[in-house]
């Protein structure tokens, strides 16, 4: 009996993954999830399975090939509020935000949901600045965000946190704070401020 791994590769028989994949140290979880096909449409089941950075999708469990795969680089995750089916059962969402598009996922089960999240988190490196900091008051206010006195909530050590709205800025301008940090992970001065993290959202 041949079997084949969710990338196309032949597997051995009772592995989840080829060699290939399972040598990409990644997170793997496949289940369930639904999708809407049109904006208040009718919900449709896919079989959706998370490898590494890519999510594959398949028109039923245990297919050889799938319909789809998206990579996960550079997106953003987003939990939505609970909605109601018409049939009266509570769904559960959450939205991923791709460079171009946005989409919403549906499940039945909320753990599944949570479950689905985590692994989806921890394969695109997500972290929250609230995990790490516990911010203060405002220090100052400028153009284009503020700045607030936090500390890190493990080593206690006493930081400025600057805030940006992101919506606020054009093209040009987000590209001179990309250039700002990217100047700033490199410069280890007295006479300048030192820099620690950045959270993007």
């Amino acid at each position: 009996m041949i079997c084949h791994c969710i990338c196309g590769n032949q597997r051995d028989v009772g592995a989840e993954t080829c060699d290939s994949c399972s040598g990409k140290n990644s997170k793997h979880l496949e289940g369930e999830i639904f999708k809407k096909q049109k904006k208040g449409g009718a919900l449709k089941r896919y079989w959706y399975v998370l490898l590494g950075k890519e999510l594959y999708s398949y028109k039923n469990q245990g297919d050889a090939k799938h319909k789809e795969m998206k990579s996960l680089a550079g997106v953003y995750i987003k939990e939505e509020v609970e909605e109601a089916a018409e049939n009266g059962q509570t769904l559960y969402p959450f939205m991923l935000i791709f460079p171009n598009k946005r989409r919403i996922y549906y499940f039945k089960d909320k753990e599944e949901k949570n479950k689905w999240i985590a692994a989806i988190k921890q394969a695109i490196g997500y972290s929250n600045l609230n995990d790490f900091y516990e911010l203060g008051e405002t220090l100052g206010k400028g153009k284009y965000g503020i700045v607030k006195h936090a500390f890190h909530k493990r080593t206690k050590k006493e930081v400025a946190v600057k805030i940006v709205k992101k919506r606020d800025l054009n093209i040009k301008d987000l590209e001179l704070l990309k250039r700002e940090i990217e100047v700033l992970k490199v410069c280890q001065h007295p006479s300048i401020i030192k820099f620690f993290d950045v959270f993007e959202n």
